[in-house]
């Protein structure tokens, strides 16, 4: 075999190889840089007002993902109204390591949520998912989308829910911050509800921008917001007999 001969059999192999060097490369250093973010805010502030804590994590995900195993997860601080904490048996969080800036997340076992309302009136659920899902995009100006998708809630109390969805979108045409929440067949609070949903819209983007990008946090962002007379306008509503300012105002 000619010398040219071999060269053009060998050289795409050879280009495969140090291909697939590059991305062991990338992800390594992708992934020791990603441990070293996860210690750094590990019982600290991930976020202006907002600590992250867990018992255990693990980190994996190779060739292309960023894949962080949670074990005793929480999430917790300052929200609009007093303090919330979300605390979990096991989370995990999926990153790509190239192209879209967006975080997957899944969490199993029995959740538990705290919240304080608009009256300042503290509440504490616990349920049991058949799976829960969420996805946070980000962008330049910080958070541009946040979505959560749960199936076959079980509330403590005989309250259920066949599907329960959250969406928050940052709408840089109308200059709102666009939330939806949606419940499929709900029991447990009366007579059974085939749909609850409701859209609200923030106005004052502008106020809201440092939070979302964050650099302010939830309390002091959301007090800003009220006194320049921020408000929330109910664009859509199907909720039978339940108190629709309850159901999103513990966010504003």
């Amino acid at each position: 075999m000619r010398y040219s001969s071999r060269f053009w059999l060998y050289a795409p192999l050879a280009a495969f190889a140090l291909l697939i060097l590059g991305i062991m490369v990338h992800w390594w250093f992708a992934a020791a840089a990603f441990e070293k973010r996860l210690a750094a805010i590990k019982g600290r502030e991930a976020a202006p007002g907002i600590t992250l804590n867990w018992s255990a994590v693990k980190v994996a995900g190779f060739p292309f993902r960023l894949d962080a195993d949670f074990t005793d997860f929480s999430a917790g601080g300052e929200a609009a109204h007093g303090p919330f904490e979300w605390r979990s048996p096991r989370v995990v969080l999926h990153a790509l390591t190239y192209g879209k800036a967006q975080d997957v997340f899944e969490a199993a076992g029995v959740q538990t949520l705290k919240w304080t309302d608009a009256t300042a009136g503290i509440h504490e659920i616990r349920f049991l998912p058949g799976s829960l899902r969420g996805s946070a995009t980000r962008d330049g100006q910080g958070l541009a989308r946040l979505d959560l998708d749960i199936a076959q809630a079980s509330i403590e109390g005989g309250v259920s829910a066949a599907r329960f969805q959250f969406h928050l979108r940052r709408n840089s045409e109308s200059k709102t911050l666009d939330l939806m929440l949606r419940a499929d067949d709900v029991k447990g609070l009366g007579a059974r509800k085939p749909l609850v949903e409701v859209y609200a819209s923030l106005d004052r983007l502008d106020v809201l921008a440092p939070l979302l990008a964050g650099r302010a946090n939830w309390p002091t962002t959301m007090a800003a917001w009220r006194n320049r007379g921020g408000a929330a306008m109910l664009t859509q509503i199907t909720a039978p007999d339940l108190a629709v300012d309850s159901l999103l105002s513990p966010l504003y």
